[in-house]
C-alpha cells in the first residue's frame, strides 16, 4: 500500500467522499433483492441467516466470536445464534457459494447492458489491489474470492469487494475512537429502526451531541483509512472512476 497523507492530498480524499455512496449502493443493492430471499429459503434458512453465513463465510469455518470481530454492528449473542443456526444447515463455504451467486446474478441482470462495466472493473480492481489488508479480515477474505469472468457479474463482484473495504475500515475507525456500534447506528439515519433490524433490543440510549460529534470523527477517519487504496489510481483515473461509478448508479437505480 502506498503511504500517503490525505491531509496533504485533498483531491484524493475528495475521490473517497464522492465514491462512498455509489459504492455502498452498487455493492449492497443485491443483498435485499427477491433472489436473496429465495436463496435463503432454498437453503432452509430464514431472515438474515444466509447473509451471516454467506457474507462472513469468506473467513472459513470459524467460531462465532471470529465473525463478531469483523461484523461489529451486530450484537454478539444475536450473531452467535444466527451463525450457529445457519451453520447447522450449510458449511460457510456452501453459504458463500450461494450468497455470491446472488451478487453475480444481480450483476448479470442489472449491468449486462452497462457499456462501461469492463472499464469500471479495471479501475475498481486497481483500488482493491492497492489496499492493505492489515486489520481488515473480512475485506481480505472477499478479495480472495474468485472473480467471475463475465463483464456484468465481475463489475458487481468488485463493487461488493470495495464495499467490504470501506466497511472494514469503518470498523477499525469505530474501535480506534472508542465508539460502540449501537451508538453509531443510533447516530445514523434510520436510528432505532436500524438498530432493531440489526438485532439490538430496546430501550436504546439517548444519543448526545458528543456522540454525534464522535460519529462524525469516525466517518472522517474512515475516509482517511480508505483513501490510501485510491492512491493506486492516477489523478486522471480517479476522476474517471467516480464518473463511471455515478453512471453505473444512474444505470441501475436511475439516481
Amino acid at each position: 500500500m502506498t503511504d500517503i497523507s490525505t491531509a496533504a492530498d485533498p483531491e484524493l480524499l475528495q475521490t473517497v467522499v464522492v465514491a462512498k455512496d455509489p459504492i455502498g449502493n452498487l455493492g449492497g443493492a443485491w443483498m435485499s433483492v427477491p433472489a436473496e430471499q429465495e436463496a435463503t429459503a432454498a437453503a432452509g434458512l430464514v431472515d438474515w441467516q444466509l447473509y451471516f453465513l454467506g457474507r462472513h463465510g469468506v473467513m472459513g469455518d470459524v467460531d462465532a466470536d471470529v465473525v463478531t470481530a469483523a461484523a461489529y454492528v451486530f450484537p454478539a449473542e444475536y450473531l452467535r445464534q444466527e451463525w450457529r443456526a445457519a451453520r447447522s444447515k450449510l458449511t460457510p463455504a456452501e453459504g458463500l457459494e450461494r450468497y455470491v451467486a446472488v451478487c453475480h446474478g444481480w450483476g448479470r441482470e442489472t449491468l449486462a447492458d452497462f457499456a462501461a462495466a469492463d472499464r469500471l472493473s479495471v479501475l475498481a480492481a486497481k483500488v482493491i489491489d492497492a489496499a492493505d489488508v492489515a486489520g481488515l479480515p473480512l475485506f481480505a477474505g472477499w478479495r480472495a474470492v474468485p472473480v467471475p469472468a463475465d463483464s456484468a457479474a465481475r463489475c458487481a463482484h468488485l463493487m461488493q469487494v470495495l464495499r467490504e473495504h470501506r466497511g472494514a475500515c469503518h470498523g477499525v475507525a469505530l474501535v480506534a475512537l472508542g465508539m460502540k456500534p449501537l451508538i453509531a447506528i443510533l447516530c445514523n439515519q434510520g436510528g432505532e429502526q436500524n438498530a432493531q433490524e440489526y438485532g439490538w433490543q430496546p430501550p436504546y440510549p439517548v444519543v448526545t451531541a458528543a456522540d454525534q460529534e464522535r460519529r462524525n470523527r469516525v466517518e472522517e477517519l474512515t475516509d482517511d483509512l480508505v483513501a490510501s487504496a485510491y492512491a493506486g489510481l492516477t489523478v486522471a483515473e480517479r476522476g474517471e472512476f467516480v464518473d463511471l461509478l455515478s453512471a453505473a448508479a444512474v444505470h441501475c437505480f436511475g439516481e
